[in-house]
């Protein structure tokens, strides 16, 4: 039987492209490449999607979104109380939604459209059983509904060889254990980070994480196995192996840190302490010397940091001394601080030997094709690689040390202030308290982010972040206001602190959190003070103009990248391109739990408009943004781009998370980042998940917009496949 395509996303460029074009990119600030110049490579390489090329890609992405939309619609039906309908009514409907999906996958075996059904066949199948157990009321525990979705799951994943598949039956069989031996957590994160996990029976506890190992190691020898013979196979994709083993690694640290935390007062599994040191041990040597992979030592650090960490607190538990705890937030900064060295050094010595994740012969193939077709010069090729690969740090690497870099900064707020209490400075607070012991610290930090060595790079990070969290502190502790006003202050305060550090840390990933709070800050700011001096109305408006101006600032942005990256300010592309969406984003999550957040903080509502100003905001930026580039003959979706604002508008209207979260997959796909879909699609889970929760509308209701909106994405793919041409000209490497 032939298999259905490799598992992963059609249409977006290859590893190899996508990483020339980003080290093609630096040569634009030195001067010795052209925006044009480098505007060709990205349209040769498939980063700068042709009409073809976006077919290709919105296709699947919206048949996937489509689908995934009908199933959730239907589980939602299925939750909703309907008993005026006969049972075998309601089995019609539910069986006909997994009728429909099974023809599909008959109808087009080999096409992407028939893999998303498969998998939304599966997904079915659970709110069948559902459905079943809620009519008949059989008495049967929820483990037993798991257990028979994934005798389903198991017989389709191997029929479908996608690694979607096997994750949700992975995912299925550890809600099954989990329901079956313990009911109070309600996730598999729960599950992980409470202590209920050890409350299992030793031999059971064994028998599971040992059960979760042997799927790990069959997985990674089946995608080893891929990768040297197969490599375009659907089993050589890592990211499954991955989750797998960040979860293993999650259980085993909560257990390893319980145990550290509690000597002396209670039950302890000293076998699987040991099992956690084997772990890491044989992670360290398969992932350090044989197969090389940084995501996997990546992990192996972050458990030891924390495990670390536990140690650390708990010999200095009983230490009210000053310099005892002085003492234990020094080594607690340090430990995270040489953790993350280790990681950096690890990542330089992996590229010494060609980018990491990469084949260096494809890499060397398509430069000497570029060299052919006059694109790049010999010299051009020798500066890319004169400038190395150790600043290009990998997606994953980034966030374990700027999560590390948080850590480390709350820790040196935490020292500060203990410092200032040890000295009675804290008796009588003022204005230097805090302010010039962050200036010092900011001092500091400049002063190692200046450094070209990755050690003090990372601790400057730490330091940055510490020293703006405690100029803001500072500067609030002076301000005098009530609930109504703070907000409007605090957003105020915040603003010229953060543009001013932003300017001054020299650090790419500095200013891109920086940037991110001031987006969320401004426009938090502008509501508050808008809401204090205008009408609902007039606040509204005028916080949608606001909006639609940051939108419009973020698309200008875009679609002037490479201009601006050959300029004075080409540091602050990189900030401005991922700052403002984010911020954007916080925004969106903002308005979603405002009710829920101001029941505990305020006695009103705070932010009534917020959500309704953002969305149309959002709204007016997309649709002003595709106009000005119409008219400038700049568009950056080729002739979707219009169409796309409308249609994104219109959902942000509604919703505002929706329609940012569809616009950031289209800025993905011309972005060629697979780091900025995933991160768009995680997004758009979360902001849905918290949206339909504080959605106050019953679940017929909400069923029946999931449905319509399954028909209306369903409905676009197939005017995609209607309007753009299916003809893909010319070479690239978008495989």
């Amino acid at each position: 039987m032939r298999e259905l395509a490799p598992d992963g996303i059609t249409g977006m460029p290859s590893r190899t492209a996508e990483y020339l074009c980003r080290q093609i990119a630096r040569l634009l600030k030195g001067g010795s490449l052209t925006p044009e110049t480098c505007e060709r490579i990205f349209a040769f390489c498939g980063i700068r999607p042709s009409d073809a090329q976006w077919r290709q890609f919105l296709i699947p992405v919206l048949s996937c979104l489509g689908l995934l939309s009908l199933v959730a619609g239907a589980v939602f039906f299925v939750a909703w109380n309907w008993a005026w309908l006969p049972k075998m009514a309601k089995f019609a409907l539910a069986e006909l939604l997994i009728v429909a999906l099974a023809v599909i996958v008959w109808w087009r075996w080999y096409s992407t459209l028939a893999r998303n059904a498969l998998l939304a066949t599966g997904l079915s199948f659970g709110a069948l059983f559902a459905l079943y157990g809620q009519i008949y009321q059989t008495g049967a525990d929820s483990w037993e509904l798991f257990r028979a979705w994934l005798y389903v799951l198991l017989p389709l994943a191997l029929i479908a060889r996608q690694n979607s598949l096997w994750f949700c039956s992975w995912l299925v069989a550890n809600l099954a254990f989990q329901l079956y031996y313990n009911t109070l957590p309600s996730s598999l994160l729960d599950l992980a980070a409470s202590d209920s996990l050890t409350r299992l029976p030793p031999t059971v506890l064994y028998a599971y994480l040992a059960l979760l190992a042997a799927c790990l190691i069959v997985r990674e020898a089946l995608a080893w196995c891929a990768i040297t013979h197969h490599p375009k196979s659907w089993l050589a994709s890592r990211w499954f192996s991955r989750v797998m083993a960040g979860f293993l690694l999650l259980q085993l640290t909560a257990i390893v840190a319980g145990n550290l935390s509690d000597w002396g007062s209670g039950d302890h599994l000293p076998y699987i302490t040991g099992g956690w040191v084997i772990t890491l041990l044989a992670g360290y040597y398969l992932y350090r010397y044989r197969y090389q992979d940084l995501c996997m030592l990546t992990l192996g650090i972050a458990s030891l940091s924390v495990v670390g960490c536990a140690l650390i607190m708990q010999l200095f538990l009983l230490a009210y001394d000053t310099g005892d705890l002085f003492l234990t937030g020094i080594l607690l900064a340090f430990w995270v601080a040489v953790n993350g060295s280790i990681l950096l050094k690890w990542q330089r010595k992996l590229v010494e030997k060609g980018p990491i994740d990469l084949v260096p012969a494809r890499l060397t193939l398509l430069t000497d094709t570029l060299r052919q077709q006059g694109l790049l010069s010999a010299s051009q090729v020798e500066e890319i690689k004169q400038r190395g690969h150790a600043s290009d740090l990998p997606w994953y690497l980034r966030l374990a040390l700027s999560v590390g870099g948080w850590v480390a900064a709350i820790i040196i707020l935490l020292l500060m202030i203990l410092m200032l209490y040890a000295t009675d400075l804290l008796e009588d607070p003022n204005a230097a308290t805090l302010i010039i012991p962050s200036l010092l610290l900011a001092a500091i930090a400049r002063g190692l982010l200046s450094s070209q060595r990755d050690g003090k790079h990372h601790l400057g990070l730490a330091w940055a972040i510490a020293a703006t969290c405690g100029l803001i502190t500072g500067v609030l502790l002076q301000i005098q206001s009530n609930d109504a006003s703070f907000i409007m202050l605090s957003s105020l305060t915040a603003l010229p602190i953060l543009a001013a550090m932003a300017m001054a840390m020299p650090d790419r990933t500095y200013r891109f959190m920086a940037i991110t709070a001031l987006t969320f800050f401004l426009v938090l700011a502008g509501h508050s003070v808008a809401r204090l001096y205008l009408s609902p109305m007039a606040v509204r408006l005028a916080v949608s103009v606001l909006v639609a101006a940051v939108v419009f600032l973020w698309m200008w942005t875009v679609s002037h990248q490479l201009r601006l990256r050959s300029g004075p300010y080409a540091d602050a592309v990189h900030p401005l391109l991922y700052g403002i969406p984010c911020g954007l984003m916080l925004l969106s999550f903002l308005g979603i739990n405002a009710a829920y957040l101001t029941d505990f903080l305020w006695s009103a509502s705070q932010f009534s408009t917020l959500q309704s100003a953002t969305g149309t905001g959002i709204a007016a930026g997309l649709v002003l943004s595709a106009l000005s580039q119409k008219r400038h003959s700049q568009p950056l979706f080729s002739i979707i781009t219009l169409p796309a604002a409308l249609i994104c508008g219109a959902a942000a209207l509604y919703a505002p998370g929706i329609g940012l979260g569809l616009w950031l997959i289209l800025m993905a796909r011309y972005q060629g980042s697979l780091g900025l879909l995933v991160v768009s699609g995680g997004f758009m889970v979360l902001y849905v998940i918290g949206w339909y929760y504080f959605l106050e509308v019953i679940l017929l209701q909400k069923s029946l917009l999931l449905l319509v909106s399954g028909l209306v994405l369903l409905g676009l793919a197939w005017g995609v496949k209607k309007v753009l041409p299916a003809q893909i000209g010319g070479a690239s490497e978008n495989a």
